[in-house]
Formats: C-alpha cells, sequence, structure tokens
C-alpha cells in the first residue's frame, strides 16, 4: 500500500508545528516511523512543487514554503501524483475488447469513480496543513518530544 501521500502530509505537519524552524530529515523519519532516504525524497518531491525549502548547513532542515493556511491536502495530493500515477487511473487498464464485459469495464467505471474523484478532491482543497496540525494540538500531551517541534 501507498503511504507517500500520508507521510508527505505528516511531514508537513510537523513543518508546520515547528513554527519556522528548519527540521532535519532524521527528526522527521523518526516522527514517522520511515527511513530519512524516505523524507528526503519526499522533501524533494514537496520542494518541486513549492510546498517547501531547505535550509543548508549547520541547523539545517525543511521548512515550509508558505503558511500552512495557504497550503492544502489537494496540494499535498497533486505533489505525490507527480512522481505515482493516479490510484483511479483506469484509462491505462486493457481489459479484453472481445469479453462483453471487457468492452465496457473501463468507461462503466471512469464514469463511477469520476465523481468519486471529485468529491475527494473538493474534500482536500478544504482541508488545510494549518487544520491538520490544530487537529494533532488536540491529541497531543502536554510535554510530548515531539511536541515543541
Amino acid at each position: 500500500m501507498n503511504t507517500r501521500f500520508a507521510v508527505a502530509t505528516h511531514i508537513l505537519a510537523y513543518l508546520a508545528h515547528a513554527e519556522g524552524q528548519p527540521v532535519s530529515s532524521e527528526v522527521l523519519a523518526s516522527s514517522a516511523g520511515t527511513h530519512p532516504v524516505v523524507v528526503r525524497r519526499l522533501v524533494s518531491t514537496l520542494r518541486e512543487a513549492g510546498l517547501v525549502h531547505s535550509q543548508r548547513g549547520a541547523g539545517g532542515g525543511a521548512l515550509l514554503a508558505r503558511p500552512a493556511t495557504e497550503i492544502s491536502l489537494l496540494d499535498v495530493f497533486r505533489a505525490m501524483q507527480q512522481t505515482e500515477p493516479d490510484l483511479f487511473q483506469v484509462s491505462s487498464t486493457n481489459p479484453n475488447a472481445h469479453c462483453d464485459l471487457g468492452r465496457v469495464m473501463q468507461e462503466t467505471l471512469e464514469g463511477l469513480f469520476g465523481p468519486a474523484i471529485d468529491a475527494m478532491r473538493t474534500a482536500l482543497a478544504a482541508v488545510s496543513v494549518a487544520q491538520v496540525k490544530q487537529e494533532l494540538g488536540k491529541h497531543l500531551p502536554q510535554g510530548c518530544p515531539g511536541a515543541s517541534g
């Protein structure tokens, strides 16, 4: 199962929580429960999408490129789609044209998936990284090591 979207959202929420302090890939990886190389690849993708930038040198790391209120989950989803095809992409399937069911499957699925994809994009566009940070804050215990960024 692909976790890129979830881990990328985790990274951005952590950066929002850090409030302008650069965060290393090691710290982000530790928080997300993944390897720093995975985080560096995702940060690179997020940087190409204009969502983060990096500060080099001692004490460097990733930072949000714009306010968390201006980054939607749809922005994150689209950034992750740049390197990986759409989960619902049925046009790349190759059903048997000689099969009655196969001949109409692609068109049928596209008709069914279209409204679901539109609804998902609308829902993701309505949620900002700042809102994710706010929701996380409701669940963080006082004194949590990750709570201070």
